[in-house]
């Protein structure tokens, strides 16, 4: 990298610092035997600053001192032990042992996704417990896991959203070591690692970087939202580009989703994703896979597309929150009692077929639209961080289940949804006090509009995000995997993930971007065709309502799915009973 500490061959230590608001800059290292020593840095052209000091060693801590004040972290730093206000520690990636040479990732088509919050997956809420935990994961039948922000964040617990050590992995989840032990793990029992970089915002509290380098940053909004980079900046785009391109290398993972900021009107040499894509695919991805994601946005289209059938796609897929959107809309109708409205289903056939709901979508593989029912945002958007289990009754859900896994697009489980974990997903962030002395209030404001919230009684119900019992919480009870009906949930998530991975992921590869056609059947249900890869035929024909469908045609094929397992009774008579689907599946002529 070109900024931070780097160890350079023969032992010595390079340090990099952009300043340009700084008059003068200290290298402040603190060594046990003689405590902190303070070494002036060169002033470079163009705001930087450096030193390459012969006294620094590996995993010796140390500090910026910025004109005679104040001391901060690392921007770049690998590693801060105590947290984002403590000092940085020098790391030497070279000497973490890797033992997954072999490993060369898995096609996109293999990819079943299980995102997961590292502090609530388990009670321990670190990296370590998460590696103690893939086995549940490999027995799932998921091929890919995909972690939140892991980046450094202020306070002992939060989402992930307000990091300001982009490349540091939080200390709270553990030492860099660590997360590359998860990593490694994974990957010898066949399992993807991808990332959620949310590097391009910084979050209100512990943003050391602002003071000394203002012009990093694009001019400050009004609250206390923390501060998104400046990417038209030169620096500031390397500094994305490099932190990329660091997780990948010197973590070893198999992929990133960057969120819709990253997203840019412009093309081009400024085009941040264009230029990520191919320093990816010049650079890690020329010898195994590395999957890049984007997050829901209209705009990401363009990169998804094929520039021709010769060259590779720049990014593999988008998260498609249409499709979960379309979902929850039909469930919602279920949980009310309504027999079933048009709109929901139209836009669920739309995204079944084609990813997003609208036209923009044009020429696409099924596979570049990442499918799901729910996630953290929108578990963790509700008041009280609901899961749809606790929302909808369990045969509508069980049919939009066995609707997103085993339809053509990577699917996503959120962590716990396998097996109706009981506990909420909720907002919790741990910042100073009187950082965000008024959070609390202001979330429960946020909600006054929804009726069951109008009074500040009612709000009050609401969990307060920087009370450390409501992060407590969410942690997932893994007591529970062996109870009915957590049980029960668990094995049908396990069946049909197994069927995805046997019947569906191998036909997927060479789809064609128009193999697809789909029809509304009364209003209430939903037939889709899918020509796979290999030419055989993939058919949905679902009853997505409260009311039994009649006069209905035998898809050709073989089934593959029933739920429940007496719709295939029903439908040589012609019908679909209410809330039911059948899968088929035709092999190829």
């Amino acid at each position: 990298m070109p900024f931070g500490a780097q160890v350079l061959e023969g032992g010595r230590v390079r340090f990099r610092l952009w300043a340009p608001a700084a008059e003068r800059v200290e290298l402040l290292l603190q060594k046990p035997e003689a405590g902190a020593i303070a070494r002036p840095m060169e002033s470079r052209e163009a705001g930087w600053y450096e030193l390459t000091s012969d006294e620094a060693t590996v995993d010796d801590l140390y500090r910026y001192r910025i004109d005679g004040s104040c001391a901060v972290p690392d921007p770049a730093s690998r590693c801060n032990p105590d947290g984002v206000h403590g000092a940085s520690q020098v790391i030497e990636p070279g000497l973490f042992a890797w033992t997954d040479g072999n490993w060369r990732g898995r096609p996109w088509e293999e990819a079943i996704i299980y995102q997961l919050h590292v502090g609530a997956f388990t009670a321990q809420g670190s990296f370590a417990a998460v590696t103690e935990r893939l086995d549940h994961l490999v027995e799932l039948g998921v091929t890919a896991i995909q972690l939140l922000p892991v980046a450094a964040f202020a306070g002992a617990h939060g989402w992930g959203h307000d990091a300001v050590l982009p490349f540091a992995p939080a200390a709270t989840y553990g030492h860099p070591d660590e997360l590359k032990d998860l990593v490694q793990s994974a990957h010898h029992k066949g399992l993807m690692v991808l990332l959620d970089l949310a590097c391009q915002h910084f979050g209100p509290e512990g943003n050391h970087l602002s003071a000394y380098a203002p012009e990093f940053f694009a001019p400050p909004t009004t609250g206390r939202a923390g501060r998104s980079i400046d990417c038209t900046r030169a620096v500031a785009g390397e500094f994305l580009i490099h932190n990329a391109l660091y997780w990948l290398e010197e973590f070893h993972v198999d992929g990133l989703r960057l969120d819709a900021a990253w997203l840019q009107e412009g093309a081009g040499e400024s085009d941040l994703l264009e230029t990520l894509a191919d320093a990816v695919r010049e650079g890690p991805g020329k010898h195994r896979h590395c999957h890049l994601l984007l997050g829901h946005d209209p705009r990401a289209v363009r990169y998804l597309h094929w520039p021709d059938h010769s060259a590779p796609r720049r990014y593999a897929a988008v998260w498609n929150d249409a499709v979960q959107q379309a979902m929850q809309d039909v469930l919602t109708g279920a949980a009310a009692g309504a027999a079933g409205t048009v709109r929901p289903l139209e836009q669920l056939g739309a995204c079944l077929s084609r990813g997003f709901a609208d036209s923009g979508a044009g020429r696409l593989l099924p596979t570049a639209f990442v499918s799901f029912l729910q996630d953290y945002a929108r578990i963790g958007d509700r008041a009280l961080g609901e899961r749809l289990h606790q929302l909808t009754p369990a045969r509508p859900l069980g049919v939009l289940v066995a609707t997103a896994l085993l339809a053509p697009m990577p699917p996503a489980l959120f962590m716990g949804e396998e097996f109706a974990a009981a506990q909420p997903f909720l907002y919790f962030c741990d910042f100073n006090p009187d950082l965000v002395k008024d959070v609390a209030r202001n979330r429960r404001q946020s909600f006054a509009h929804l009726q069951g919230f109008r009074s500040a009684r009612t709000r009050a119900r609401i969990p307060d995000p920087t009370d450390p019992a409501t992060f407590q919480r969410c942690k997932l009870d893994w007591n529970s995997i062996n109870r009915s009906p957590h049980a029960d949930w668990l094995d049908f998530h396990r069946r049909l993930l197994a069927v995805r991975r046997r019947e569906i992921c191998p036909r997927l590869a060479g789809m064609h971007e128009e193999a697809v056609r789909h029809s509304l059947i009364a209003g209430r249900g939903l037939s889709i065709r899918w020509t796979l890869g290999d030419d055989s035929v993939l058919s949905l024909l679902a009853n997505y309502s409260g009311v039994q469908l009649d006069g209905l045609q035998r898809p050709a094929g073989s089934v593959l799915w029933a739920e429940p397992r007496e719709a295939e009774q029903a439908l040589p008579q012609g019908r679909l009973p209410p809330w039911s689907l059948l899968w088929f599946l035709q092999d190829a002529a």
